[in-house]
């Protein structure tokens, strides 16, 4: 039961991050566009420096959940290195603890940020373009809920290593237990 729900929850992860990564292409051509215009037509785009922005800021956000769920996000490890194996594994579960609590926090008023942009139709001041801004608000309590799903199955990785309960990590290709090292 935990096993499936571990898998689905990376799955889903995976899944964002293989969608995602299609708006680094949307990126490249949005700034290519922009480069033809202005270039080579001397037409430049009013739109493309804040589209940009905003499909790379859509980009970094949403990538939490995927970066995390393969281990990618940067860990010091300079005393985490030198721990007990289960000492480590109980630093993991106080850490994903307070990020899951930070990210609740972050959850609510991002909520509440893009709500409120939402409520007043927010539009950028910073071009003569001016795009809508609640849209892409809307994607970071998006981003923050994803990213706690993925924090949330790292504890009950956490939690099963600490007690040497035996599951299977795709991400090892073998099953773990407390007692093995990362």
């Amino acid at each position: 039961m935990i096993e499936k729900y571990l898998r689905m929850q990376d799955g889903l992860s995976e899944w964002v991050g293989r969608v995602i990564s299609w708006l680094a292409l949307v990126l490249i051509l949005t700034l290519i566009y922009e480069v033809g215009s202005r270039y080579f037509f001397n037409a430049p785009t009013i739109w493309s420096h804040e589209l940009s922005t905003m499909i790379f800021g859509a980009f970094a956000i949403l990538s939490g959940s995927y970066t995390l769920k393969h281990l990618g996000h940067v860990r010091s490890d300079v005393i985490y290195s030198f721990l007990p194996t289960r000492l480590q594994r109980f630093c993991d579960i106080l850490v994903y603890s307070i990020g899951l609590f930070v990210l609740g926090v972050f959850l609510f008023h991002s909520i509440e940020f893009a709500l409120k942009s939402w409520a007043v139709k927010e539009v950028s001041a910073r071009s003569i373009w001016q795009p809508p801004l609640y849209y892409i608000k809307s994607v970071i309590p998006l981003a923050v809920f994803l990213l706690m799903l993925q924090s949330f199955a790292e504890l009950v990785r956490a939690i099963l290593l600490f007690f040497n309960v035996r599951y299977f990590d795709p991400r090892r290709a073998v099953p773990m237990s407390g007692d093995d090292h990362v």
